[in-house]
């Protein structure tokens, strides 16, 4: 049996979630989290620099200098560092991936924009207290400047000096670096606009890339094959598989449970899930 896309989305995803929205309530669902000191310990930069982006509102923040480019990390006893076009202070930012990943921020659940917004927070207090350059240092994270005559950027605080990457000429792996940086801009719009973690974000992306493909070499439609593969995504999407919905029937606060599960899943609120999310994602009111 063949059914095109917008027919497979509501007969999975929006049927099961919104009979859940319905009948458990968005706001009771959101009980089963709670509200604490928390961490984000297995972040990458490049997905700080998207959570950044999305905090920000510029889009156009990038990582110039991966952990293993630059020759501060390569150094014993130093850490994981990575360089970025902060596009926020237009300057040039060293940051040490162990510190990102120690930040403790409060919320309910672990997610990259909170890190990024407390990494903003100590950042314009480093800066009301006279650090303009960065954690006092350089231990943490700081400003670089970019010397062309030797083609290395230099702390500021710290005089480390980090690698330009500029110098390769390889032109495929220049394309693949632009289309990686389309698809976390991509990703971060998507986060912002509807409140949703970059991790989610970024799988709905890749999704809708995945779907596109599959009705371009399907004339439109998608096969069996297709649609089993999707049931999975959409699974790993949510955090919940049909089965799972299936068996809450009847029970409210089972169904309060799994709502709930499924906005802490996607990185948002029960309530978000119903208002926004669901509405404006999958063109669906409840």
């Amino acid at each position: 049996m063949r059914i095109n896309i917008k027919t497979l989305v509501k007969i999975t995803l929006l049927a099961t979630l919104l009979s859940l929205a319905s009948c458990g309530g968005g706001g009771g669902g959101g009980s089963t989290s709670t509200y604490g000191a928390t961490s984000s310990p297995s972040i990458l930069a490049s997905e700080f620099v998207a959570a950044l982006n999305t905090n920000d509102g510029t889009y156009s923040t990038a990582v110039q200098l991966y952990t293993n480019e630059t020759l501060r990390s390569a150094q014993p006893g130093q850490e994981k560092w990575f360089v970025i076009w902060d596009a926020k202070y237009s300057e040039y930012k060293a940051v040490s991936l162990n510190y990102v990943r120690t930040i403790v921020y409060y919320d309910y659940y672990s997610n990259n924009q909170a890190v990024a917004s407390e990494f903003r927070s100590i950042e314009r207090s480093d800066i009301l207290s006279g650090r303009y350059n960065g954690d006092t240092y350089g231990n943490d994270y700081e400003v670089v400047d970019y010397h062309s005559s030797t083609g290395y950027y230099e702390g500021r605080n710290s005089g480390y000096l980090y690698e330009d990457e500029a110098g390769s000429s390889d032109v495929s792996l220049l394309a693949k670096e632009q289309e990686k940086m389309k698809f976390f801009e991509k990703a971060a719009k998507v986060s912002f606009a509807y409140n949703v973690s970059i991790e989610t974000s970024m799988s709905m992306v890749t999704l809708g890339s995945k779907i596109e493909k599959m009705l371009s070499h399907g004339n439109g439609e998608l096969t069996a094959n297709d649609q089993t593969a999707l049931l999975g995504d959409l699974k790993t999407l949510t955090g919940v598989s049909v089965e799972e919905i299936q068996a809450t029937a009847g029970n409210s606060a089972a169904k309060a449970d799994v709502l709930a599960k499924i906005a802490a899943k996607i990185g948002t609120s029960a309530q978000n899930l119903e208002q926004k999310f669901l509405p404006e994602v999958f063109g669906t009111t409840l």
